[in-house]
Order: C-alpha cells, then structure tokens, then sequence
C-alpha cells in the first residue's frame, strides 16, 4: 500500500489543478483570458475587450436536409431505385394524370374560343373593309359627278382646267385657259395683227372689251379674268378622286385566247366577298381608275392646266407691250 500512495496524491492534485483553473477562468473579468503554459496561468487580453466566441457549424434548412440528400444523388447518378419513401404511388400518379388531362381539355377549348373569336373578328374587318370601300367610291362618284355637271368646260367638255372667265363678266361663263386663248386668237386676223370683228362669248355672244391697237395698253383692257373659286373646287375635287383610285385596280381585259379561268376565278372571289353583279358592272364602266395618280384622265388635265398657267401668265404679263408681231406669233405657237 506504500508505494500507492504517491500515485493516488499526484491524480488528485492534478483534478484540483485543473477544477482550479476552471474556477478562474470564470472568475477573469472581461476582456481576459487564463492559458497554461509551462505549468503557470498567464492572462492573455483581447482587442476591444470581447472574448470571441466558438465558431459553429452552419446548418441547413431542415426541408432541404429532407430532400436533399447524397444517398439520392448517387442513386440518381446511378439509375438506382429511389428509396422507398420517395416513390410515387399510383393513386397519386392517376391523380397526376387527370389533372394533366383536365389541364389540356381546357387549353384546347380555349384555343377553339380564341380561333372562333379571331373568326369573328376576321369577318367584321372585312365587312367594315367593304362597307368603307363603298362609303369611299360612292364619294368619289359623286364627286365625279359633280365635276362633270357643273365644271365642265363648254368649248372641249372636259373638266376645266385653270378656269377663267371673259371680262366683263356680264354672262358668267368659265372655261378653261388654253381653250378660251384659242377661242379668242382665233379671231386675229394673221395679216395685220388685229381684231376687226366683235369679239362675243362663244356660248352667250355678250361682247368682250375692244383691244386697242395702240401700247401702251390698260390692264382693264385684258379679255380674261381668273376664276379662282371654280379652280379651288376642282382642284380639291380631282384631288380626292386620286386619294380614292390609289388603291383601287384596274380590270384588264383579256382575249378568248388568252384564257377565261382567271376572270370566272375573280368574278367568283368578288361575289363570295358579297358584291353583286350590277356592282361589277358599275366597276367596270367607272373611270375612277383612270384618275387616280399616273392616269390618263388626270395626267391630262394636269398636263392642260400646266399649258393654261404657261400660256395665260405670259398674256398677261406683256399684255401692255405686245405688238401686232407678237400677237401672231403666239397665235401660231396655239396652233389655231
């Protein structure tokens, strides 16, 4: 039992150094710390005065824990069955597919709708399309109308252009420039020069204001005066027959040789889009078309009012100086 004795002591002083050392450890105010070395307590201080805590171990989100797991991506990785627990029944496997099912029972009855309505919207455009391209040509007609009834030149029964009326004005009667300048140079005389006859309205006979011989000349001598309202209406009025025809074509006729399928096939079309046959017809007899920009009919207006500006600026503007010389020259450039 002796030579046990010593042991016995050393253990218990060891437990009592170390319980000691646990006591002042908590005993150490703030901002120190006790560490053993060399068999001594040594106190250690720390910046700011915080003694740092242990660092622990971040866990993760307990559902990612349930379902994230590496036995599942090994099994994944390896084609292996997933563990029993994860399996889908069947019940909620047809569960699964009805729902699918109903899904796309309701995904097609919505494209039906959307398609009818796209239907119905389709052939409420086209009926406000035709119902706007009637509305326009009706305009257009009745402003053709119009044009021919009432501006219409009496010496080439076209529509007038650049207006001008006899001065004075005692009957009313517009024509168009280069018309009535051929009119009115038609009765120079191309020996002398000059006016030896009355010189009348051509539709009226009212009597026109005598042209002196003798230069300089007044400016209330000259024949003619412009007739700006008329030529405001029928500018206003071609210019809307072309806004119409801009987008309207033209029927062209083909020959027998030619082939008929191509006509029957657009005649068939135009009924389908609800025209009627009598309508066709009107189509076909109208000149709109030909108003429209780059046709004939306004080509050649435009180009005749052109030649009445030309023409009539000139007159008026050496009307005081012109000689008899001058006179026939510009009768024979008018190839009257």
């Amino acid at each position: 039992m002796a030579p046990r004795t010593p042991k016995q002591s050393t253990s218990q002083s060891h437990l009592n150094t170390r319980r000691s050392s646990r006591i002042n450890n908590r005993q150490l105010p703030s901002g120190t710390s006790s560490s053993s070395s060399g068999g001594g307590n040594k106190k250690r201080e720390f910046p700011n005065g915080e003694i740092p805590q242990p660092k622990r171990r971040k866990l993760q989100n307990k559902a990612e824990l349930s379902t994230k797991c590496p036995s599942d991506d090994a099994a994944a990785s390896d084609g292996a069955v997933p563990r029993r627990s994860q399996r889908i029944t069947p019940s909620d496997l047809i569960k699964r597919e009805q729902a699918l099912f109903k899904k796309e029972q309701a995904y097609k009855q919505q494209i039906q709708d959307l398609e009818a309505r796209n239907s119905k919207l389709t052939s409420k455009m086209d009926e406000a399309t035709l119902q706007l391209s009637r509305v326009r040509q009706s305009e257009a007609e009745a402003a053709l109308a119009q044009l021919e009834e009432h501006f219409t030149c009496p010496l080439c029964y076209e529509i007038i252009a650049h207006p001008y009326s006899l001065n004075p004005g005692q009957c009313g009667h517009t024509f168009c420039a280069l018309c009535i300048l051929k009119w009115f140079f038609s009765r120079l005389h191309r020996q002398c020069g000059g006016w030896h006859e009355s010189v009348d309205c051509p539709i009226c006979r009212s009597l026109l204001v005598i042209t002196p011989d003798r230069t300089p000349r007044l400016d209330v001598t000259f024949p003619f005066v412009p007739n700006r309202t008329a030529a405001a209406i029928c500018e206003s009025l071609i210019d809307k027959l072309a806004q119409f025809s801009s987008g309207c074509t033209m029927n062209v006729k083909r020959e027998d040789s030619e082939g008929v399928w191509g006509s029957e096939w657009n005649i068939e079309c135009s009924r389908k889009r609800g025209e009627s046959k009598k309508e066709e017809d009107l189509k076909d007899d109208s000149n709109l078309p030909l108003w429209k920009h780059g046709g004939m009919l306004r080509s050649e207006w435009m180009k005749k009012d052109r030649e009445g500006k030309k023409e009539m600026g000139y007159l008026l503007q050496h009307w005081t100086e012109m000689q008899a010389a001058d006179f026939i020259a510009l009768k024979s450039k008018l190839a009257v």
